[in-house]
């Protein structure tokens, strides 16, 4: 099996699952998204560790991790715990805190194994244009914020917003670093690459959505766990986590098949 063509194809099966929401009655939504979340996160988190078995050293750190980045994620979509968020605005910085530096600390060990430091003219472009997302999300965000929030929730909201675009600025040169180092050693960079990506979508899918649907963050809660556009970026983000690593601890096993058949019909 091609592993490349099989993530291509599962990629887009993977927009089924995601968009199914859409088309559910609201109940059955509800229920659907606040099962599928959870769920799918704990499998990336699962197939992570499995993934961190197959190496050694700072890729095993790495992938151990990104597997408790993806598991602390999960406190976000626990329904019950959103009363106790709203009424300590900071503990969902602190929760913030605590899945992103899973996360920065999975980007640390990533980049402990490349020996290219240099970033290519593409690389430099595509950081620009993620900066430049961020500034636009900033811009949109945080005088809302500041008008329209209690006091309570101003600090706390500010930080989330920066906080997530620095995370996401962060990823970029990880990420790129990672596959020119991966180029340099004939090897594949495109199961990291997916990963990278659901991660990223997850991070900015609500900025995305609020932006689009010219709505505000404050009607968001109203929206999630509702079968709405937003649960289907969502959805469709953390599978596309969850694939990447399915793909990426197979794709040694597939890639020896491949040459054994290719050497069996030579």
């Amino acid at each position: 099996m091609n592993p490349r063509s099989f993530l291509k194809a599962m990629l887009l099966l993977m927009l089924f699952p995601s968009l199914v929401c859409l088309f559910l009655p609201g109940t059955i939504a509800h229920e659907y998204t606040e099962i599928m979340f959870p769920l799918v996160l704990l499998i990336g988190a699962v197939l992570s560790i499995r993934v961190a078995s197959i190496y050694k050293k700072w890729l095993r750190k790495a992938f151990i991790f990104l597997s408790l980045f993806l598991f602390f994620t999960i406190f976000a979509h626990i329904e019950f715990l959103w009363e106790i968020y709203s009424s300590f605005p900071m503990l969902v910085v602190f929760m913030q805190w605590i899945t992103y530096a899973m996360l920065v600390l999975c980007s640390f060990y990533i980049l402990k194994v490349t020996e290219v430091r240099q970033i290519s003219r593409k690389g430099w472009v595509i950081i620009a244009a993620m900066l430049f997302i961020g500034i636009i999300i900033l811009a949109y965000h945080i005088p809302a914020v500041l008008h329209y929030y209690p006091e309570a929730y101003k600090i706390p909201l500010i930080l989330i917003y920066f906080l997530d675009v620095v995370i996401v600025i962060m990823l970029m040169p990880v990420v790129l670093l990672y596959a020119q180092q991966m180029r340099l050693e004939g090897r594949e960079s495109i199961t990291f690459t997916t990963i990278v990506c659901g991660i990223i979508l997850s991070m900015i899918a609500v900025y995305i959505y609020v932006i689009i649907s010219a709505s505000t963050l404050s009607q968001v809660p109203s929206v999630f766990h509702t079968g709405s556009p937003l649960d289907a970026l969502y959805l469709f983000s953390y599978l596309i986590i969850a694939v990447g690593l399915y793909v990426h601890k197979k794709y040694d096993e597939w890639g020896f098949r491949m040459v054994e058949k290719a050497l069996e019909g030579g």
